[in-house]
């Protein structure tokens, strides 16, 4: 298994995110999603892939994530999901691996790029995704929320 861990998140600009319209799909509950996704990327040929993924380290209050206790149970769901998603797509003959960055986000992210993607350059911006008029009223709390971006599918989890 190989992890790597980011003082920064990677980020994407606003000019990708607003350039298309923003497909939100959601995906239902965590092992649904994990389904979901998995087969996404067998369907797109994809042989290996690095799992960006973004972890909430402290929150103002939001409709999803109340305090610091659902924002503890939250990473707790969420690195555990990271370990069943790898475990999914390593099954199904993708060679898989995933980088962690720290988020100021009550959300956690985990988007699919290319191997040598570069996490610097290739990171989500939650703040932009929120500024999204549609955005903040499709997510709640545990919830999984695929959106296909430029670089490659990623999803949201509440």
């Amino acid at each position: 298994m190989m992890l790597s861990v980011y003082s920064q998140p990677p980020s994407l600009s606003s000019k990708d995110i607003f350039d298309q319209r923003v497909q939100f799909n959601e995906l239902g509950n965590m092992h649904d999603a994990i389904d979901s996704f998995t087969k996404l990327i067998v369907r797109s040929g994809k042989v290996a892939i690095r799992l960006h993924c973004t972890v909430p380290t402290w929150s103002c209050s939001t409709e999803t994530c109340l305090d610091l206790h659902d924002l503890h149970e939250l990473r707790s769901r969420f690195l555990l999901f990271i370990h069943e998603l790898l475990q999914s797509l390593r099954s199904s003959g993708i060679s898989a691996s995933y980088s962690l960055a720290p988020s100021s986000s009550s959300l956690c992210l985990v988007c699919a790029l290319p191997p040598k993607a570069d996490a610097k350059n290739t990171s989500i911006d939650i703040d932009i995704l929120q500024k999204d008029p549609h955005f903040n009223h499709k997510l709640k709390r545990e919830q999984v929320v695929l959106v296909d971006l430029k670089d490659g599918p990623c999803l949201i989890i509440t």
